[in-house]
């Protein structure tokens, strides 16, 4: 025969949850349990487990204790949907404010990197596919290029060719959101990379030197070439100067 009630030590094993925290619910009108008998014990139904399994759901998807009274009075469909929408658009926030974390995080990232391995040093990364939207009205005068136009992860990628690279065709690039929006994939690979440091006025001219560099280096490389600043709007730099990444795929083997 199937058990009909639990005592509070049974449920909290039953569901895996401290006999502490049903005794709070109880308080709080959240899950009391079905029988209290004279000598204080506390019994509960299986009805009963399915509700804390509710509860449980709930507070999984960040719906606060408050929340949860509300959603399970929820006399109604529509009702109950329109809690769990706005849920959703909260959770949907919390997201986008746990990207930003990420973003920083790679700018600490990049810093760091920057600073131990110093200017004019080849070397090698692995980088994952990645779809970005080159803007095709990009012209190379004037090229500005910040977090306010491009977001976090935004540069240059130039179309090699024999001429010298100040002659070269010039884009803007920022990494899309959705591959919807992207017009141009970053192949998945081992990138050779130079830091170079540069005033604004000189970037063509010290980037052409670090390519020479990387040309130099014995790594066969070929396709675009790709040039952005290193956390340039996250921190200053002495003497106005800029650190620059110039990053090339190096050819299969």
């Amino acid at each position: 025969m199937k058990k009909q009630t639990f005592s509070t030590g049974e449920i909290a094993k039953i569901c895996n949850i401290n006999k502490k925290t049903l005794f709070y619910y109880d308080q709080i009108d959240l899950l009391k349990p079905a029988i209290v008998e004279s000598n204080g014990y506390r019994y509960y139904t299986n009805d009963q487990i399915d509700l804390l399994s509710k509860i449980k759901a709930l507070q999984s998807v960040g719906f606060s204790l408050l929340q949860i009274k509300q959603q399970l009075s929820a006399d109604n469909i529509p009702k109950g949907i329109d809690t769990l929408q706005k849920q959703k658009r909260e959770i949907s926030e919390k997201i986008r404010e746990l990207a930003k974390v990420e973003n920083l995080n790679h700018k600490i990232l990049e810093l760091e990197h920057y600073q131990a391995t110093g200017n004019h040093q080849v070397f090698l990364k692995n980088y994952a596919e990645e779809y970005l939207y080159v803007d095709p009205t990009t012209r190379q005068e004037g090229i500005v290029s910040n977090f306010l136009l491009d977001g976090y992860h935004f540069g240059l990628v130039l179309q090699p060719s024999a001429l010298p690279i100040d002659q070269m065709e010039m884009n803007k690039f920022h990494k899309a959101n959705r591959h919807e929006e992207a017009n141009f994939k970053k192949e998945e690979g081992t990138y050779a990379e130079v830091y170079f440091i540069t005033g604004e006025q000189n970037i063509i001219q010290n980037a052409a030197e670090a390519l020479a560099i990387l040309q130099a280096s014995g790594h066969s490389t070929s396709g675009e070439i790709f040039i952005k600043d290193i956390a340039t709007d996250f921190a200053l730099f002495e003497n106005g100067n800029i650190p620059f990444q110039i990053t090339r795929k190096v050819d299969d083997a």
